[in-house]
């Protein structure tokens, strides 16, 4: 696809008609790392001394299965409802409308099925930043 938009229009452009990202490898790990490890990586040692040799590496074990799974579940959402052909979401707001739909705050009416992954994602969001 990103072949014949070339030829058709002469320009480098993906296969949705936007300018080619020119990222690299390099750059990807780049961000990734600015990103993850960020000013975390100052309260590391601290953090470390106060859970022990034991607890510590374990804690860290999990912070980063839990962001893992954050970046499986986010890169999934990239393309929707194909990973090849489906259409490309650009912001992580594009991805919430395409997965739940556009609901407003006004319109959203919390169903029971939502109590227990609340519960879960605020305990979750509360012991990471701790």
């Amino acid at each position: 696809m990103a072949v014949k938009h070339e030829q058709e229009n002469g320009s480098l452009l993906d296969d949705d008609g936007r300018p080619r990202r020119t990222g690299t490898l390099w750059s990807c790990i780049a961000h990734i790392i600015t990103a993850v490890i960020g000013s975390g990586v100052l309260s590391l040692a601290w953090s470390v001394a106060q859970l022990g040799w034991i607890a510590g590496p374990i804690a860290m074990l999990c912070f980063a299965i839990v962001t893992y799974v954050s970046v499986v579940l986010l890169s999934g959402c990239y393309r929707c409802p194909d990973p090849v052909t489906g259409t490309r979401n650009y912001s992580y707001m594009d991805a919430v409308r395409v997965n739940l739909g556009s609901r407003t705050p006004s319109s959203y009416k919390p169903k029971a099925s939502d109590i227990p992954y609340l519960f879960i994602s605020i305990n979750v969001q509360i012991i990471y930043f701790l």
